[in-house]
């Protein structure tokens, strides 16, 4: 008998230890408890990319671009594993829609550093070498040994995780921070673990006697509470910031306010962007241009939807400059191809006389 609960003993406490075990297995898979923070990280120059020489440009060149990490349609998980060939000739092709329009400044959202969903590319090094752009930004917002998703079947998941976003520059960048956001509240605390943090990343780009505050950012998407409450919390960096050559933007998953489509979606039939200030939170920010505006949009909306690429519908991304700035081009490159879900901003520029 005694030995009978001296079993039984050993089996209770060995399923006790399975049974807590299987929360640390969880954290040690979403690689810990992370939380909001706000750091400095150093920006990097590739040393095999040449400086660019000569007087700087008199018109600058600005691409903004969710790149869903080169897998198009389908990235954020309803779609099959793609082999590695795929995410070589995406990012190749991608590199070249930047070389071409002559890039002198990307935004970037969605790229993968070294991620097993991507075969571990570094996306945000191989665009900056294929559009000759020598320094190069990161922030890495979702970190994790292992993202259980897709949940089913284990080859399909996502696997080990270095993803967010990024700044691509022709110019030195000077100082480089990363604020991780608030994730969204009503979402599981499991769920949250493993849900890569929404950011805002800021850099000091110096071009000859200037300095650009470049800020480039991706908000929520599914959860419209949150997405507003990060854009807040942007507008308050953002007129901290704001001075004349100031440079804002990316997917901000929200559509302008004159957009004629504001649910209804064929892609996300539950997906309502009615109600939603997000866009209007940064037009009435003094100082802070939308280099699309109102009357533009209204008059041709169809031209400058950016989402999805292969049917676009809305427009989810933005770009807004201060008033140093005056704007030459801004428009939708429609020919970037259906490489990404998104289809990329393009904008280009003419500094103004320095402002007191």
């Amino acid at each position: 008998m005694a030995a009978r609960r001296k079993a039984l003993s050993v089996i209770g406490i060995t399923l006790l230890l399975g049974v807590l075990a299987i929360p640390l297995l969880v954290i040690l898979m979403a690689g810990g408890l992370q939380s909001p923070r706000r750091t400095s990280v150093p920006p990097e120059t590739l040393s095999e990319v040449p400086p660019p020489s000569g007087a700087p440009p008199e018109v600058l060149t600005v691409v903004s671009w969710n790149i869903a990490w080169g897998y198009g349609w389908g990235s954020e998980g309803s779609g099959k594993a793609r082999p590695r060939d795929h995410f070589d000739a995406s990012i190749a092709q991608m590199g070249a829609v930047l070389k071409s329009v002559g890039a002198d400044l990307v935004l970037l959202q969605e790229v993968d550093f070294g991620s097993r969903r991507s075969h571990h590319q570094d996306q945000a090094r191989l665009l900056a070498q294929a559009a000759g752009l020598p320094h190069l930004a990161r922030a890495e917002s979702w970190t994790a040994p292992w993202v259980p998703f897709p949940y089913w079947p284990p080859s399909e998941q996502f696997g080990t995780m270095h993803s967010g976003g990024a700044i691509l520059s022709r110019f030195p960048i000077e100082r480089h921070e990363v604020e991780l956001l608030e994730k969204p509240a009503e979402n599981p605390a499991w769920y949250n673990l493993f849900y890569l943090f929404r950011y805002l990343e800021s850099a000091e780009v110096r071009i000859g006697d200037r300095t650009l505050k470049v800020l480039n950012t991706h908000l929520e998407a599914f959860k419209q509470d949150n997405r507003v409450l990060q854009a807040k919390l942007t507008r308050a960096r953002l007129e901290a910031a704001m001075g004349p050559y100031v440079i804002y933007g990316g997917d901000l998953n929200s559509v302008p306010p004159e957009a004629p489509y504001k649910k209804g979606y064929p892609d996300e039939p539950e997906t309502n962007h009615e109600s939603d200030p997000t866009i209007s939170l940064f037009r009435d920010l003094p100082g802070l241009i939308d280099t699309i505006g109102s009357s533009t949009i209204s008059a041709r909306p169809e031209d400058f939807y950016t989402f999805p690429a292969h049917a676009p519908n809305r427009k989810l991304d933005h770009l807004f400059v201060g008033t140093g700035f005056e704007i030459v081009e801004a428009r939708v490159l429609k020919e970037a191809g259906p490489h990404s879900d998104h289809l990329p901003l393009l904008l280009r520029v003419r500094f103004r006389p320095a402002q007191d």
